[in-house]
């Protein structure tokens, strides 16, 4: 191609000169010359358009151009940067390409999930893990998960965006077994399915909080709910528990503006206690004359050792001011990610314009896996299993804990769920964290019951969970904990 068909035709406005300094200019910004290729020489130029050499060393040359260099050296010359107007030097600049720091508000959230996340979090992978609130999915149920899967598959319609409230069937089977095992007698349409049970909680506090606003916690307590609570700028009070949970009486009353109380009545997390009858009436009392609503989290509901079920706080909300809150977390395995929302009629449909809002809905192919578990009986039979399997083991832990450490130790919560508390009374509660890394540096993980409480605790408490061991392992770590407990005893007694 010939360089010269690169230049447009002048324009013939001026001095031919002043033409084809013009017709270069356009031709650089146009993109046609780039910065360091080769133009036609200056005698090209001048065949092409019937101009005299000299006109197109003008051209090149013309004063504040600074278009060409090296118009002499050669059949081409090279494109030249433009040169600047004048030659006063710029003031520098300083440029930070570091990333821009986040703003207040996003700073805080981060606190809050960092803190939230630390207590549980550990460096060192233990060789016996007591970790609370989780537990190892069951062989004999993967083949069934597997077959449901693939019929969840094989419907067109679970691959678009579903209800913003959840899939219909799975709805429909929450609320009839609500009913028959919790009391709670609200229809399908009261139901929203949440991707986990924090989802839940973040739910009802972009519902409920606004900045200035206080929420009442359990002290010692869930502090993922309360980062959840504290992210929506409310203020969050704790209000102490004892054997029988939160007592009602240490509410807040006339200094705080509270719109929100947050308890787990069935099985406090985490000391383990049951909310009395009588306490569970003087809450709902307290809540209807204060206009508040209460979010009852029954996160481990269906692991029940022994005994009739308790009826849900729900199942007495007499004013509509429950909001029950569960999760499959337990029942199943945590990854799964589905929890759920019970609310009252008048919270439905607000409910589910905020969760379409956060996600647009939970996946459906998984809340029909779900439903179709439900549906066969499979997950029935499944939570039989499962309560065979936990009851053998929280046996063993019982058992065991007292025959290494006998008067040493007293235990609670272990009613329900997937962990219980060890007490130690002959231990100050500052010793706690010694424990903790005494049976770790051993290989065995256990979890003061301080790292969830926001005041001082009167004394020393481990969290014991037992989902993911084996009656071995239970047996051997219990062993290193109560050797732990006597080094430290003897020391400090």
């Amino acid at each position: 191609m010939n360089g010269t068909s690169l230049i447009p035709d002048l324009d013939g406005d001026g001095p031919r000169y002043q033409q084809l300094t013009r017709a270069l200019s356009a031709a650089i910004r146009d993109g046609r010359l780039q910065p360091g290729t080769r133009v036609p020489a200056s005698r090209a130029l001048a065949r092409e358009h019937g101009l005299s050499r000299n006109i197109v060393l003008l051209a090149h040359d013309r004063p504040g151009g600074g278009l060409f260099r090296g118009a002499a050296a050669g059949r081409h010359v090279r494109l030249a940067r433009p040169r600047p107007a004048h030659r006063r030097r710029s003031p520098r600049i300083r440029i930070d390409d570091s990333p821009a720091p986040l703003r207040a508000a996003g700073a805080r959230l981060v606190r809050l999930s960092e803190g939230a996340q630390a207590v549980t979090r550990r460096q060192v992978r233990p060789r016996i893990d007591f970790m609370y609130g989780l537990c190892a999915p069951d062989a004999r149920m993967l083949p069934h998960l597997t077959r449901a899967w693939a019929r969840a598959l094989a419907q067109s319609g679970n691959f678009l965006y579903g209800q913003a409230a959840g899939d219909d069937r799975l709805r429909a089977e929450l609320a009839r077994r609500l009913h028959a095992a919790r009391g709670i007698a609200r229809g399908p349409e009261s139901l929203i399915v949440t991707s986990g049970a924090q989802q839940a909680l973040d739910l009802c506090a972009r519902l409920l909080l606004a900045p200035g606003d206080a929420v009442v916690v359990e002290d010692p307590g869930y502090e993922a709910a309360r980062a959840a609570f504290a992210a929506s700028g409310a203020t969050v009070v704790p209000v102490t528990v004892d054997r029988e949970g939160l007592d009602p009486d240490r509410l807040p009353r006339g200094r705080h503006r509270v719109r929100l109380v947050y308890v787990t009545p069935s099985h406090q997390f985490p000391t383990g206690a049951i909310l009395s009858a009588a306490r569970r009436q003087a809450l709902l009392s307290w809540a209807h004359r204060h206009g508040a609503h209460v979010v009852e989290d029954d996160y481990d509901g269906d692991l029940r050792f022994g005994g009739a079920p308790i009826k849900a706080l729900a199942a007495s909300d007499a004013h509509h001011a429950v909001i029950y809150c569960g999760t499959f977390a337990k029942a199943l395995f945590p990854s799964l990610r589905l929890g759920y929302l019970s609310l009252p009629q008048h919270l439905a449909s607000s409910g589910a314009s905020v969760k379409w809002l956060l996600d647009r809905g939970t996946s459906t192919l998984l809340q029909h896996v779900v439903a179709d578990l439900m549906a066969s009986g499979e997950y029935d039979r499944h939570l039989r299993r499962m309560h065979r399997r936990y009851a053998a083991r929280r046996a063993v832990l019982v058992r065991t804990l007292h025959e290494r450490l006998g008067t040493d130790v007293i235990v609670s919560g272990d009613t329900a769920g997937l962990h219980l508390v060890a007490w130690l009374p002959t231990l100050p509660a500052s010793a706690a964290d010694e424990l903790e890394s005494a049976c770790l540096a051993r290989g065995v993980a256990v979890y003061s019951i301080a790292r969830h409480a926001l005041r001082p605790l009167r004394r020393a408490g481990i969290m014991l969970g037992y989902g993911l061991l084996d009656e071995d392992a239970i047996e051997e770590g219990v062993r290193v904990l109560a050797a732990a407990v006597k080094r430290i005893r003897t020391r400090t007694g």
